[in-house]
């Protein structure tokens, strides 16, 4: 993107952040193009998604040495892979000879990678091992070339990659939401179901909704909307990075009653207890007595969404002999859940496209949507005196 359409994109984005960056009783939503044009698309991804920690994975996905997975980042092919010491590293998924990827799509197993090219091999550790017929080039030291790393980092026993080199290291960049969630454990916690969903709407719609009680006792009446209180149950200040909220529900399955029983370290819980967490950009979390479900958000184009849902639960339930139906049940009701937002935040894409839809105020059971809203406008048009927030410099033309 030139520097002069960055400007232009930039004011336009700023001529719709002050309705929704006054006091929430006096906000309206944002204009719909930012729902709609690839422009600002690219522009997000620039400033939000190329820049911080985005979580890609499980650990236990990859438990052996060998044992990997690709997956596109923004257009930066990446591989995630266990070496023989077990420690997991992530490359750019091309081969240093002329960029075919070595390893192809989704999860796998190697001793070591071939480029289906020119068989280059490679180790698990991102070394050039062999390289057919280069002999008689001049120069060329096999040992000098590996596969360019990408930072990767844990938490959890999730695995999170950043593609860019100066963004503050994982322990600091997720130190608020760590702070508030360590207690549930998730490093002790395994994967039930893992469901993907194609929406086709723009993942803000879908971080919103996630975040929207305003919806749950109309869209959700018929599943968890019945036990869900909707008070407003945000507190963070808008514009926040992570937030949170502690409110009532029931364990996320057909009949509201858990088939498992609590997490062993939720014992002191009420069978109510339901807390939900964003880590922005693409982490979002809901957990219960019993369990928990984190979502991954992918943004595949203007109208389009991938996300990729993790139903975990403690490892001591895995000695259920009955784990696996239990656990899909689980993921049937999660896909029962998204089912009954799918006609709806579809709806507000065609809206987006509309040219005579103009978005509305904001209701006070919006607070968790107004603070993701705030956020996000401060990272792609930062408030004054912000020194943190990417900015236009005059390089840019500004």
């Amino acid at each position: 993107m030139t520097p002069q359409k960055t400007i232009e994109i930039v004011r336009r984005i700023e001529a719709g952040a002050q309705a929704v960056r006054r006091p929430l009783s006096d906000a309206s939503h944002v204009p719909y193009l930012l729902y709609s044009d690839p422009d600002v698309l690219e522009l997000e991804k620039e400033r939000i998604f190329r820049k911080d920690w985005l979580m890609v994975g499980r650990e236990e996905q990859i438990p052996n040495a060998g044992d990997h997975f690709t997956l596109d980042v923004f257009d930066e092919p990446i591989v995630v892979v266990r070496n023989e010491a077990g420690q997991i590293n992530a490359f750019s998924n091309f081969c240093l000879h002329r960029g075919a990827e070595i390893s192809p799509k989704g999860f796998g197993h190697v001793d070591e990678f071939k480029c289906p090219y020119h068989n280059w091999l490679y180790d698990l550790d991102g070394r050039l091992m062999g390289a057919p017929h280069m002999r008689e080039a001049a120069g060329f030291e096999p040992r000098r070339c590996a596969l360019p790393r990408v930072r990767l980092g844990t938490w959890g026993g999730f695995i999170f990659i950043t593609l860019d080199p100066g963004t503050p290291p994982l322990e600091q960049f997720i130190a608020r939401y760590a702070q508030e969630f360590d207690f549930l454990r998730f490093e002790d916690c395994t994967i039930g179901e893992r469901v993907e969903f194609d929406l086709r709407c723009n993942w803000k719609f879908v971080v919103e909704n996630l975040f929207d009680i305003y919806h749950v006792t109309t869209i959700h009446a018929g599943t968890f909307g019945k036990y869900r209180d909707t008070l407003d149950y945000f507190t963070d200040e808008p514009g926040q990075a992570s937030l949170f909220g502690y409110y009532k529900s029931a364990p996320s399955v057909d009949g509201g009653k858990s088939l498992f029983g609590h997490m062993p370290w939720l014992a002191d819980k009420p069978e109510t207890f339901a807390c939900s967490g964003f880590q922005p950009p693409n982490v979002q979390m809901f957990a219960r007595c019993d369990g928990a479900v984190v979502h991954t958000i992918w943004p595949e184009a203007p109208d389009r969404t991938r996300m990729i849902s993790y139903l975990l639960f403690p490892k001591a339930f895995r000695s259920d002999p009955q784990f696996e139906r239990k656990a899909a049940q689980y993921g049937e009701y999660l896909r029962k859940i998204i089912d009954e937002d799918q006609e709806a935040i579809t709806s507000l894409q065609r809206a987006a496209k509309s040219r005579l839809f103009r978005p509305g105020r904001m209701s006070k059971l919006e607070h968790g949507v107004y603070n993701v809203l705030n956020f996000y406008l401060d990272r792609m048009v930062p408030r004054d005196g912000d020194p943190a927030a990417p900015r236009l410099e005059a390089s840019e033309g500004g």
